[in-house]
Protein backbone atom coordinates (compact mmCIF):
# COMPACT_ATOMS: atom_id res chain seq x y z
CA UNK A 1 0.00 0.00 0.00
CA UNK A 2 1.35 3.48 -0.85
CA UNK A 3 1.60 6.23 1.43
CA UNK A 4 1.80 9.77 0.17
CA UNK A 5 3.53 11.36 3.14
CA UNK A 6 3.88 15.58 4.16
CA UNK A 7 6.01 16.84 6.68
CA UNK A 8 4.90 20.33 7.12
CA UNK A 9 4.78 23.35 9.89
CA UNK A 10 3.12 26.78 10.85
CA UNK A 11 4.75 29.05 13.37
CA UNK A 12 1.91 31.82 13.97
CA UNK A 13 0.46 32.37 17.46
CA UNK A 14 -2.67 30.67 18.47
CA UNK A 15 -5.45 31.23 20.66
CA UNK A 16 -6.62 28.40 23.14
CA UNK A 17 -9.93 28.68 21.38
CA UNK A 18 -8.08 28.38 18.12
CA UNK A 19 -6.06 25.46 19.02
CA UNK A 20 -9.28 23.67 20.18
CA UNK A 21 -10.45 24.43 16.47
CA UNK A 22 -7.55 22.82 15.17
CA UNK A 23 -7.29 19.70 17.68
CA UNK A 24 -11.23 18.64 17.44
CA UNK A 25 -11.09 19.48 13.71
CA UNK A 26 -8.11 17.21 12.90
CA UNK A 27 -9.12 14.29 15.89
CA UNK A 28 -12.35 13.73 13.89
CA UNK A 29 -11.11 13.21 10.50
CA UNK A 30 -12.23 10.71 8.31
CA UNK A 31 -9.49 8.31 7.69
CA UNK A 32 -9.88 7.86 4.40
CA UNK A 33 -8.10 4.70 2.29
CA UNK A 34 -4.89 3.97 2.49
CA UNK A 35 -6.44 4.83 6.17
CA UNK A 36 -4.72 8.13 7.62
CA UNK A 37 -1.89 8.21 10.42
CA UNK A 38 0.48 10.41 11.64
CA UNK A 39 0.96 13.63 14.17
CA UNK A 40 0.44 16.95 14.60
CA UNK A 41 1.39 18.94 17.45
CA UNK A 42 -0.29 21.89 17.94
CA UNK A 43 0.84 24.55 20.12
CA UNK A 44 0.58 28.41 20.92
CA UNK A 45 3.32 28.82 18.72
CA UNK A 46 1.68 27.06 15.88
CA UNK A 47 1.68 23.28 14.67
CA UNK A 48 4.08 20.81 13.51
CA UNK A 49 2.89 17.79 11.53
CA UNK A 50 3.71 14.94 9.20
CA UNK A 51 0.74 13.19 7.73
CA UNK A 52 0.24 10.04 5.78
CA UNK A 53 -2.59 9.01 3.83
CA UNK A 54 -3.85 9.61 0.65
CA UNK A 55 -2.83 12.37 -1.91
CA UNK A 56 -6.71 13.79 -1.31
CA UNK A 57 -7.00 13.05 2.39
CA UNK A 58 -3.32 15.07 2.99
CA UNK A 59 -4.62 18.02 0.14
CA UNK A 60 -7.78 18.55 2.61
CA UNK A 61 -5.53 19.11 5.18
CA UNK A 62 -3.68 21.11 4.36
CA UNK A 63 -5.93 23.49 2.37
CA UNK A 64 -8.11 23.75 5.38
CA UNK A 65 -5.28 24.43 7.55
CA UNK A 66 -3.81 26.90 5.28
CA UNK A 67 -7.21 28.75 5.76
CA UNK A 68 -6.24 29.33 8.89
CA UNK A 69 -2.29 29.98 8.85
CA UNK A 70 0.50 30.14 6.45
CA UNK A 71 1.92 26.92 5.99
CA UNK A 72 5.91 26.10 5.67
CA UNK A 73 6.98 24.78 2.13
CA UNK A 74 5.12 21.32 2.34
CA UNK A 75 8.02 18.09 1.47
CA UNK A 76 6.59 15.53 0.35
CA UNK A 77 7.43 11.88 0.26
CA UNK A 78 6.49 8.11 -0.48
CA UNK A 79 6.50 5.21 1.98
CA UNK A 80 4.81 1.51 0.94
CA UNK A 81 3.82 1.01 4.56
CA UNK A 82 2.02 3.55 7.34
CA UNK A 83 5.11 5.21 8.85
CA UNK A 84 2.87 5.93 12.29
CA UNK A 85 0.90 3.15 14.02
CA UNK A 86 -2.00 5.55 13.88
CA UNK A 87 -3.58 9.00 13.74
CA UNK A 88 -2.47 11.33 16.40
CA UNK A 89 -3.32 15.02 16.92
CA UNK A 90 -2.33 16.46 20.50
CA UNK A 91 -2.15 19.80 21.89
CA UNK A 92 1.92 20.85 23.46
CA UNK A 93 3.22 23.61 24.93
CA UNK A 94 5.71 24.31 22.01
CA UNK A 95 5.87 22.96 18.72
CA UNK A 96 9.74 22.48 19.77
CA UNK A 97 10.65 22.09 22.94
CA UNK A 98 13.67 24.49 22.12
CA UNK A 99 14.16 26.05 25.80
CA UNK A 100 16.11 30.11 25.82
CA UNK A 101 16.44 29.21 21.86
CA UNK A 102 12.43 29.91 21.72
CA UNK A 103 12.72 33.34 22.93
CA UNK A 104 11.58 35.41 19.68
CA UNK A 105 14.69 37.30 17.65
CA UNK A 106 14.62 38.72 14.06
CA UNK A 107 14.21 36.24 11.67
CA UNK A 108 16.79 34.95 9.14
CA UNK A 109 16.52 34.83 5.45
CA UNK A 110 15.21 31.53 4.18
CA UNK A 111 17.42 29.90 0.93
CA UNK A 112 15.58 28.16 -1.74
CA UNK A 113 17.16 24.57 -1.96
CA UNK A 114 19.10 26.38 -5.38
CA UNK A 115 20.14 29.40 -3.70
CA UNK A 116 21.30 26.82 -0.72
CA UNK A 117 23.23 24.54 -3.30
CA UNK A 118 25.15 27.65 -4.57
CA UNK A 119 25.47 29.18 -1.48
CA UNK A 120 27.68 25.70 -0.28
CA UNK A 121 30.40 26.25 -2.34
CA UNK A 122 31.25 29.55 -0.74
CA UNK A 123 34.64 28.97 1.20
CA UNK A 124 33.57 31.78 3.84
CA UNK A 125 30.69 29.86 5.54
CA UNK A 126 29.99 28.26 8.54
CA UNK A 127 27.73 25.31 7.60
CA UNK A 128 25.74 24.50 11.38
CA UNK A 129 23.97 21.46 11.47
CA UNK A 130 21.09 22.41 14.30
CA UNK A 131 20.09 18.40 14.24
CA UNK A 132 20.88 16.02 17.78
CA UNK A 133 23.72 13.46 17.30
CA UNK A 134 21.81 10.79 16.56
CA UNK A 135 20.61 12.23 13.64
CA UNK A 136 24.14 13.70 11.91
CA UNK A 137 25.48 10.25 12.37
CA UNK A 138 22.98 9.13 9.24
CA UNK A 139 24.31 11.98 6.90
CA UNK A 140 24.54 16.01 6.90
CA UNK A 141 26.06 18.29 4.13
CA UNK A 142 29.48 17.61 3.21
CA UNK A 143 31.54 20.34 5.57
CA UNK A 144 29.04 20.90 7.87
CA UNK A 145 29.60 21.58 11.73
CA UNK A 146 28.05 19.10 14.20
CA UNK A 147 26.88 21.09 17.59
CA UNK A 148 27.18 17.91 19.54
CA UNK A 149 23.80 18.22 20.97
CA UNK A 150 21.61 15.47 22.17
CA UNK A 151 18.90 17.68 22.54
CA UNK A 152 17.76 21.02 20.90
CA UNK A 153 17.84 22.71 24.55
CA UNK A 154 21.81 22.35 24.42
CA UNK A 155 22.14 24.58 21.42
CA UNK A 156 22.02 27.68 22.94
CA UNK A 157 25.26 26.39 25.02
CA UNK A 158 27.01 25.40 21.93
CA UNK A 159 26.31 28.72 21.07
CA UNK A 160 27.49 30.41 23.99
CA UNK A 161 31.10 28.95 23.13
CA UNK A 162 30.88 29.50 19.57
CA UNK A 163 34.08 31.75 18.75
CA UNK A 164 33.97 32.81 15.40
CA UNK A 165 33.61 36.05 13.69
CA UNK A 166 30.07 37.63 14.47
CA UNK A 167 30.46 39.01 10.74
CA UNK A 168 31.45 35.56 9.30
CA UNK A 169 28.02 33.98 7.13
CA UNK A 170 26.20 31.20 8.75
CA UNK A 171 24.02 28.39 7.06
CA UNK A 172 21.32 26.96 9.27
CA UNK A 173 19.78 23.58 8.57
CA UNK A 174 17.51 20.89 9.70
CA UNK A 175 15.43 18.17 8.27
CA UNK A 176 12.20 20.22 7.97
CA UNK A 177 12.90 23.44 8.57
CA UNK A 178 11.34 24.33 12.02
CA UNK A 179 14.31 24.18 14.26
CA UNK A 180 15.67 26.86 12.04
CA UNK A 181 12.70 28.97 12.68
CA UNK A 182 14.30 28.98 16.25
CA UNK A 183 17.96 28.69 15.94
CA UNK A 184 18.33 31.41 13.20
CA UNK A 185 16.89 34.13 14.75
CA UNK A 186 18.56 33.40 17.94
CA UNK A 187 21.85 32.52 16.39
CA UNK A 188 21.07 37.14 15.00
CA UNK A 189 20.06 37.60 18.92
CA UNK A 190 23.16 36.87 19.96
CA UNK A 191 25.37 39.13 17.35
CA UNK A 192 25.61 37.21 14.39
CA UNK A 193 24.98 39.51 11.47
CA UNK A 194 24.28 37.29 8.38
CA UNK A 195 22.66 34.05 9.27
CA UNK A 196 20.73 31.99 6.86
CA UNK A 197 18.34 28.70 6.76
CA UNK A 198 17.29 26.35 4.24
CA UNK A 199 14.15 26.63 3.38
CA UNK A 200 12.08 23.64 3.55
CA UNK A 201 15.78 21.46 5.38
CA UNK A 202 17.10 18.95 3.92
CA UNK A 203 13.85 17.13 2.76
CA UNK A 204 13.19 20.10 0.53
CA UNK A 205 17.07 20.16 -0.63
CA UNK A 206 16.83 16.45 -1.21
CA UNK A 207 13.85 16.21 -3.14
CA UNK A 208 15.47 19.37 -5.64
CA UNK A 209 18.98 17.78 -5.51
CA UNK A 210 18.90 14.26 -5.45
CA UNK A 211 23.01 13.33 -4.76
CA UNK A 212 23.67 16.78 -4.03
CA UNK A 213 25.87 18.01 -1.45
CA UNK A 214 24.06 15.80 1.35
CA UNK A 215 26.00 12.85 2.34
CA UNK A 216 24.34 9.89 3.69
CA UNK A 217 20.43 9.45 4.66
CA UNK A 218 18.76 12.05 6.63
CA UNK A 219 16.54 10.88 9.78
CA UNK A 220 12.84 10.89 10.01
CA UNK A 221 11.01 10.96 12.85
CA UNK A 222 8.73 7.87 12.03
CA UNK A 223 9.02 4.45 11.49
CA UNK A 224 10.70 4.66 8.17
CA UNK A 225 13.67 5.67 10.22
CA UNK A 226 15.22 7.81 7.38
CA UNK A 227 15.13 8.62 3.89
CA UNK A 228 17.34 8.16 1.33
CA UNK A 229 18.94 9.98 -1.82
CA UNK A 230 16.01 9.83 -3.38
CA UNK A 231 13.69 10.16 -0.86
CA UNK A 232 12.79 6.46 -0.13
CA UNK A 233 12.73 4.54 3.03
CA UNK A 234 15.97 3.85 4.45
CA UNK A 235 17.18 -0.14 3.34
CA UNK A 236 20.36 0.40 5.69
CA UNK A 237 18.63 2.07 9.01
CA UNK A 238 17.04 0.49 11.61
CA UNK A 239 15.72 1.73 15.16
CA UNK A 240 17.52 -0.60 17.95
CA UNK A 241 15.29 -2.81 19.86
CA UNK A 242 16.96 -2.28 23.03
CA UNK A 243 17.71 1.31 22.91
CA UNK A 244 15.46 3.03 20.52
CA UNK A 245 18.37 5.05 18.67
CA UNK A 246 18.40 4.73 14.73
CA UNK A 247 21.44 2.90 13.13
CA UNK A 248 23.16 -0.36 11.80
CA UNK A 249 23.72 -3.23 13.40
CA UNK A 250 25.73 -3.75 15.97
CA UNK A 251 23.84 -0.94 17.57
CA UNK A 252 26.58 1.73 18.02
CA UNK A 253 25.07 3.21 21.07
CA UNK A 254 24.98 -0.15 22.71
CA UNK A 255 28.20 -0.87 21.75
CA UNK A 256 29.47 1.95 23.32
CA UNK A 257 27.41 1.49 26.43
CA UNK A 258 29.02 -2.57 26.79
CA UNK A 259 32.67 -1.06 26.29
Amino acid sequence: MNYRVSTFYALTPLSDGEIEKVLERLQGWEPGEPPLNGMVLVAPDGLNATLAGSAETLQAIESWLAELMPLSTVKRSHSPFAPYRRWKVVRRRETVTSGVIGQSGPSARHLSPSAWHEMLQRPDILLLDVRNDYEIRLGTFRGAVDPGTSSFTQFADYVAGLNVPKNQPVLTFCTGGIRCEKAAPYLKAQGFSEVYQLDGGILNYMEHYPNGFFEGECFVFDDRVALDQEMQPSARYRRCPECGQPGEEPCYYCEQARS
